[in-house]
């Protein structure tokens, strides 16, 4: 990360907004992964946290959006953001604890929340660089 830290990373360039993108990127990438794990497990008969075979949905989902968030796509930064925050309180109802969530999840939700700050960032400082505003004579 070049731009900001990785709790709030600087999207007022170009670059700085990739990298938000990328972050979110790479926690799409790491939800899709341990969920195709744990659904693995399911079918082999090993239940981890309530997991059932459907996860693969679930892990080809989250792969969908690492995808999206690749192209710098909106509509895949805030379907992240969304689906993990869904999936963080449907636990924490099951459980009827915030330890549920956890650090790690609350981690990856800040990543997805910047993934939807850098996308829009993206969007805007891109299409600013294809049409420049005039600049008025002094």
């Amino acid at each position: 990360m070049n731009s900001g830290s990785w709790i709030w990373p600087d999207v007022s360039t170009i670059d700085g907004a990739k990298d938000a993108c990328r972050l979110a990127m790479w926690c799409a990438t790491f939800v899709g992964g341990l969920t195709i794990l744990f659904a693995i497990l399911s079918v082999l008969g090993i239940r981890l946290f309530g997991t059932t075979p459907y996860a693969f949905v679930d892990a080809a989902l989250f792969g969908a959006i690492a995808f999206g968030l690749y192209k710098y796509s909106r509509v895949a930064a805030v379907a992240g953001f969304a689906l993990f925050l869904l999936e963080k309180v449907i636990t924490f109802v099951q459980t009827g604890s915030i330890l549920g969530v956890g650090a790690i999840g609350i981690v990856i939700l800040i990543g997805f929340f910047n993934g939807i700050r850098g996308t829009f960032a993206y969007a805007k400082l891109s299409r600013e660089a294809q049409h420049p505003s005039p600049v008025p004579f002094s």
